[in-house]
């Protein structure tokens, strides 16, 4: 089934020097030199699960390069594909060569978890990545050794399952002066972040390797990235920025790329030449390309109001559905990449949230959403089976036809994904507290009440009609979606049966697992047809 939030508590362990697994530092422009220069680490047994892994922590002090410019959009990311980001974010320039330092105190860390016994590692490795917003001087990062039981239910979904896991932290807030960084020019500046700095992301990952390595007696023979938002855009870079998707000895780095619902659904694969795009143009580039799955969120869309190309978009949504569509039109989908979209779910996926986990909201609505993990647990499965046994995936699925008509026939053959909640639905899911708010809550159709507002007092509109009105039955909503006749009530049995449709339909695709599917089968069984919600606050 589904990972669970895991335990792993250790107790306050003995720090010491990984100067060791440092590698030689980075030439890079200027006759500079950066990387890790200095490794300190905490090593654990932890339990997870029922199971005995070890957990070493670490922080690490050095410095890496990359691309800003002074002035406009997205002026502080610091990044090694300023030709996807500076021209997709509307910003001119000029680009400027810079070199920016970290600090574990402030925030630089990693973790790593591996299996204790040395036959239970599959081998692989997954290094993950996380979005934007992320800071010491506002509290999202901790010094490197403060961490404890903060692995999330895809950390622990990976570790279940036999990788070596590297999660990764960086500073991803802009602007806060938190990271000391020097132009080309000599020019200090202090407002840049590793929001989309992959050479970050790379260094650490070299430095897990020989830890890992050390430890178990090899290295990862195959590494995957999984990154979410901004840390998926990092993902994006790293296949579609040529060259950048290599280790120092110029082979490989990541073997296959998990991109969980990216930035405003950036970056697009697009690099404009002389009004032409140049971006896997010929055969020797596609084939850099390597197996990529985005994973996106169709709740979650937003305004993305900047001066932008006329290839974009300002929706969210409509940027992720580009990129796929524009991946096919290249001939890099479907043969290497797949997009699946799900229905009824915002940018979170409730992966920190414990299984279950529920509280009534202050305006009629449940503080609760979708768990992702459900599906994220194949999805893991579906990119490893692709890579290492060419399997190939599920197709893509979206509510549009330029991604879910696979035929080209006029007709969306692979709509977007939809949980047993949503295909069997007792409420509605929205974004709370407001329509382009990543997180999402729930409303029961009780059949009492008016339908409830959000946080920034909009009306929910439950049934679709455009109006705020009155709160459906579920049985009322189950007839206007068609699932039951005009004079049909919604008994236990056609509840189940629709459950178990929805769920064997999915598990016969490959998005459940078999006990994914069971499980819901069963809950079919008890769920509470008539569910019971707060009356809204006037």
């Amino acid at each position: 089934m589904w990972a669970t939030v895991g335990s792993t508590a250790n107790a306050q362990v003995a720090e010491k020097s990984c100067d060791a697994f440092l590698l030689p530092p980075r030439d890079v422009k200027g006759g500079k030199k950066v990387g890790p220069t200095s490794c300190a680490m905490q090593e654990s047994d932890v339990t997870i699960d029922g199971k005995a892994f070890k957990r070493i922590d670490v922080g690490l002090n050095g410095s890496v390069e990359g691309y800003a410019t002074r002035q406009g959009e997205y002026k502080d990311y610091l990044t090694q594909s300023p030709d996807l980001v500076f021209p997709q974010s509307g910003n001119p320039g000029p680009v400027l060569f810079a070199i920016a330092s970290y600090e574990r105190d402030k925030g630089a860390s990693m973790t790593i978890v591996y299996p204790r016994d040395r036959a239970a590692w599959n081998g692989k490795m997954f290094i993950t990545a996380h979005g934007r917003g992320a800071s010491f001087k506002q509290g999202g990062l901790k010094a490197w050794n403060q961490y404890r039981d903060d692995l999330n239910k895809y950390d622990v979904l990976m570790v279940s399952k036999g990788y070596a896991l590297v999660k990764t932290r960086r500073t991803s807030a802009e602007g806060l002066g938190e990271i000391k960084a020097t132009f080309e020019d000599g020019t200090p500046v202090d407002s840049l972040a590793f929001n989309d700095t992959t050479h970050y992301i790379t260094d650490f990952g070299d430095v897990a390797r020989k830890i890992v390595a050390d430890r178990l007696g090899q290295g990862p023979r195959l590494t995957y990235f999984y990154g979410h938002s901004a840390g998926a855009r990092i993902g994006r870079d790293l296949n579609y920025t040529p060259g950048l998707n290599v280790d120092r000895a110029g082979k490989r780095y990541f073997d296959g790329i998990l991109a969980d619902d990216a930035a405003a659904g950036t970056w697009l694969p697009v690099l404009m030449k002389d009004g032409k795009d140049v971006l896997f143009a010929n055969a020797a580039d596609k084939a850099t390309f390597v197996p990529q799955i985005d994973i996106s969120h169709q709740m979650y869309n937003n305004i993305w109001n900047h001066k932008m190309p006329s290839y974009m978009s300002p929706s969210y949504l409509a940027n992720k559905r580009s990129n796929a569509r524009i991946l096919r039109e290249k001939g890099l989908a479907p043969a290497k990449e797949r997009m699946y979209e799900i229905r009824g779910i915002s940018h979170s996926g409730n992966e920190s949230l414990a299984a279950g986990r529920r509280g009534d909201g202050v305006i009629g609505v449940i503080m609760d959403g979708l768990d992702l993990s459900r599906m994220m647990d194949r999805f893991v499965d579906i990119l490893d089976a692709w890579v290492e046994k060419g399997t190939n995936p599920p197709p893509s699925h979206a509510d549009v036809a330029a991604v879910g008509d696979a035929d080209n026939d006029g007709v969306i053959e692979s709509p977007a994904l939809a949980f047993p909640e949503v295909a069997c639905p007792l409420g509605v899911y929205f974004s709370y507290p407001e329509s382009t708010s990543g997180t999402t809550s729930f409303a029961a159709f009780t059949g009492e009440g008016i339908e409830p507002l959000d946080g920034k007092k909009v009306f929910v509109d439950m049934n679709r009609n455009g109006v705020w009105d009155y709160r459906e039955t579920p049985a009322q909503a189950w007839r206007r979606l068609g699932l039951l006749q005009k004079n049909e009530e919604l008994t236990r049995d056609k509840y189940a049966a629709c459950v178990q449709r929805a769920a064997e339909q999915l598990r016969t695709e490959g998005f459940f697992s078999d006990k994914t599917a069971a499980w819901y089968i069963d809950q079919a069984k008890t769920t509470e047809l008539q569910p019971k919600s707060k009356p809204p606050t006037q």
